[in-house]
């Protein structure tokens, strides 16, 4: 029934992921939720059908070579002296929001 609420922990196990997850995609805008209390958020069913798939093996050995050359980067300008600290972190912000993690 597309009607039904869902709390943090039902998304979590329906999707297979951690519940702290679900409350980070809530957090970033990546998944519709509303507070019922200080503290407790539920998603809508019909919200949560609108979310993308998960990613295929091929996506994140995709993701995980992006990251090795970011990493690899800093390393070599490292190696110049040249502070890449705030580079890796925005490098990193960028990758997350593109994989929606």
């Amino acid at each position: 029934m597309a009607d039904e609420v869902l709390t943090v922990a039902q998304v979590a196990k329906r999707l297979k992921v951690h519940p702290e997850t679900v409350r980070r995609w809530i957090r970033r805008g990546l998944l519709r939720a509303f507070k019922v209390g200080a503290r407790q958020w539920r998603i809508r069913e019909a919200d949560l059908l609108m979310q993308p798939a998960r990613p295929t093996p091929e996506e994140l050995e995709r993701r995980t070579k992006a990251v090795d050359r970011i990493l690899a980067l800093r390393e070599e300008l490292r190696g110049r002296g040249i502070s890449v600290q705030e580079l890796v972190r925005e490098s990193r912000r960028e990758l997350e929001r593109r994989s929606g993690y």
